[in-house]
Parts: structure tokens; sequence; C-alpha cells
């Protein structure tokens, strides 16, 4: 884990309240997400992949320090900017790698066809026919 693009992740479950004095308290200290619109928010929808054995969500409740999950991304309902990510963690650190993908590549993606990822420019997009 030498890689310094790792970022440490903890996540917690707050209240109404406290999440409203939080988000208060941080407007003065960090600047706003430059993709979120004059509201200062956006809309994020996520579809996560397993496998056939559902290895991702077994080994997250086998509690195993190294895994990968694989997810496309939409923002604001939209299709003019998808990503297909993937997650990498090690324990509670985390390294975000994505790759921007059409309607059409997801479209193909989600129908299971995938041999057009080898020609991608991005390392993320290259599907091996191989077991990893």
């Amino acid at each position: 884990m030498k890689d310094d693009r790792y970022r440490h992740e903890l996540k917690y479950l707050i209240n109404l309240p406290d999440w409203a004095l939080l988000r208060a308290r941080m407007k003065g200290i960090i600047p706003p997400d430059e993709n979120a619109g004059t509201s200062g928010e956006y809309w994020i929808r996520s579809l996560y992949f397993d496998d056939y054995w559902d290895s991702a969500y077994q080994e997250k409740e086998d509690g195993i320090l190294l895994r990968h999950k694989y997810r496309l991304r939409v923002y604001n309902c939209s299709d003019r900017f998808i990503k297909l990510e993937r997650k990498n963690k090690y324990g509670q650190y985390i390294l975000k790698e994505s790759a921007p993908v059409t309607r059409s590549e997801t479209e193909l993606i989600l129908c299971g066809e995938y041999d057009f990822l080898k020609k991608s420019k991005y390392n993320l997009l290259h599907y091996r026919d191989d077991p990893i």
C-alpha cells in the first residue's frame, strides 16, 4: 500500500440536526464541489457489479483486507457523463479509479458484451478473458 493516492475513509451515521450543523460549519472551510450546481447538490446513482458467486459481497462479510468492487455511476439522472469505477480497498484505505464510458458502451456492458473494452485508451477498462 505504498501508493499515496490511497485515502483513509471512515463513515459515520449522524442525525439530521448534526448534519445541518456540520454542513453550515464546513461551508466556510471547504470549497463547494465543482460538479454541484447552484444548489450545491447533485444526485448520484450507482450500479454495483459482482460475480456469479457474490465474491465482492462475501469478501466484505468475511473481512478480507484487500478487495475490489466495480460500479457504474451517473450524476443528476443524466447519461451525459457516466463513469465506470473500481474501488480498491485495503482495510480502511481506499483508492478509486475511474474511466468515462458512453451510454452505448454502458448498454453493451449491461448486456454482457465486454470485448470493446480491450480497445479502450483507459487501462481500467481493459477487459481480460483470463481470471485475475
